[in-house]
């Protein structure tokens, strides 16, 4: 199987349940604030059918040079420009630019490293790089919509483990290269609920920071958490303080990780 496909698998089943979601939501529950900030739902709404319309008709916009990472400016001039769309206008927009996205997904390029021809306001991304993060986008703003309105779902999907594994991978670099605790630290996390997994995280005698299979003893800080907590974090949606997390160990440094523990995507 090509690799992107399981991107587009997960991009499309998250799709499909915004789809689904968006015209039960009561005419109140537009106008929620999320965890996102600044947005509300509709704002989120707009912001994923500008995403996907951009993409569909290829007209995701371009920079000379090509940026690094999406601008901040692009995503909500996007969503200003459908301020005075109606919720159903909103939700047409997006369906019909699902669809068409799905059409030109259907053929996959051989090698996922190479160029995508558009991504979102003209950055430099490779096809890897833009199908999965179109993935954890649109799970992480399903989420946005659903804990907003109080509608949970999802937590198991395959967008689920796209993001978890995403985040999860990103760990040692947050270790390393944000928190930067001395060698020899440890910190691992042991996460439950429906994407359960432990991790460790160990810093060597050059300061580098990478998973480990075992260590001796327990890490010097431990981070207790569901998989949906994890994803909130890694999201950069909320503290801890503001969801359930034990620690164990070194609270000093869990403290720090968890408060660096946001991904770039």
């Amino acid at each position: 199987m090509n690799p992107l496909e399981v991107y587009v698998r997960a991009w499309r089943e998250s799709a499909t349940s915004i789809n689904a979601l968006l015209p039960t939501l009561e005419e109140a529950d537009w106008s929620m604030s999320t965890d996102c900030p600044g947005w509300t739902v509709k704002d989120v709404a707009a912001h994923l059918a500008h995403l996907e319309n951009a993409l569909a008709t290829g007209e995701a916009g371009t920079d000379d040079p090509p940026l690094a990472v999406m601008s901040s400016v692009y995503t909500e001039a996007g969503v200003q420009a459908r301020s005075g769309r109606t919720t159903a206008e909103l939700c047409a927009e997006f369906a019909d630019a699902v669809s068409a996205r799905e059409l030109s997904l259907q053929t996959l390029p051989e090698d996922p490293q190479s160029l995508a021809p558009a991504a979102p306001g003209g950055i430099n991304w490779s096809w890897d790089t833009l199908l999965r993060n179109r993935a954890i986008d649109m799970w992480v703003h399903e989420q946005d919509i659903r804990r907003a309105v109080g509608k949970p779902g999802g937590l198991d999907s395959l967008g689920a483990h796209v993001t978890t594994t995403t985040f999860k991978m990103a760990m040692p670099f947050v270790i390393g290269k944000r928190v930067r605790p001395p060698a020899g630290s440890t910190v691992g996390w042991h996460v439950t609920g429906e994407i359960p997994f432990d991790l460790v995280v160990a810093v060597d005698e050059d300061g580098r920071a990478k998973a480990v299979e075992s260590i001796d003893g327990e890490p010097q800080s431990l981070l207790s958490m569901s998989s949906e907590s994890f994803a909130v974090l890694g999201a950069g949606r909320r503290t801890a303080a503001q969801l359930d997390v034990q620690i164990a160990g070194d609270r000093e440094l869990a403290t720090t990780v968890l408060s660096s523990m946001a991904v770039t995507f």
